[in-house]
């Protein structure tokens, strides 16, 4: 049982060094989730100082309309004082009436324009404060996985020694079948057998597996992984 008590090895310590491998990765991408995270809050906070030109050019735009109309009523006023006949009177008062109450509407536009920009002001603020807070948080999780890398590294390098020297339970012919299943399955390229079944595909072994199994012998189940006898708990 010496060969099926090594492949139990073989395969714990793939185990192990793929979640070695996993810590490893997983670093980077939490990394880039947070980049990600940056960029859409740069993009928001992009758009909302968008808005808040928009408005103030909008606000700009009916302050220089406002002075231009007032500009035309002083003279409608002034043409008002010089009249010489009732019906131009008429005419003129009416023309002034007209222009103060277009007026007054863009005076009450100016103001909610003017609103508006304050409100997006506080509106930059918070998005400025949430791309700040998203570029901390990437500098921290950048700090932890340099800090976690190198043991990391360390401990899958140990391990990937370990595993090499597990392997010397594998005849040569048995290696290259091995080998080519780590390199399409990693860890899963071996599989524990409990009770009949291996638990890789969860299909019974054929008679002749299970005695080459309980024999010592190596053997593949119908799923093509290396199997060996679930050690006893």
């Amino acid at each position: 049982m010496a060969v099926q008590n090594g492949l139990f090895i073989l395969h714990d310590l793939h185990l192990q060094l793929a979640s070695v491998q996993d810590e490893l990765n997983r670093g980077p991408r939490m990394v880039k989730a947070k980049e990600n995270l940056l960029a859409k809050r740069q993009v928001e906070l992009d758009a909302i100082k968008a808005q808040q030109t928009e408005r103030r050019k909008l606000a700009d735009q009916k302050n220089l309309q406002l002075k231009s109309s007032e500009a035309k009523l002083a003279d409608l006023r002034t043409k008002l004082n010089m009249c010489n006949s009732n019906r131009e009177f008429d005419i003129l008062k009416g023309q002034i009436a007209a222009d103060e109450m277009a007026n007054s509407v863009l005076e009450d536009e100016i103001l909610d324009a003017m609103e508006q920009v304050d409100k997006i002001k506080t509106q930059i603020s918070d998005a400025e404060k949430a791309v700040a807070v998203a570029k901390e948080e990437i500098n921290k999780a950048t700090s932890q996985v340099a800090a976690a890398e190198a043991g990391l590294q360390e401990k899958a390098a140990k391990l990937k020694l370990a595993v090499a020297d597990a392997e010397i339970i594998l005849p040569d012919d048995v290696k290259l079948v091995y080998r080519r299943l780590v390199a399409a399955f990693g860890a899963e390229a071996l599989a524990a057998v409990d009770k009949g079944v291996c638990t890789a595909c969860y299909v019974s072994l054929s008679p002749q597996q299970a005695v080459e199994v309980r024999s010592g012998k190596i053997a593949f189940c119908h799923c093509g992984k290396l199997i060996y006898l679930k050690p006893p708990e």
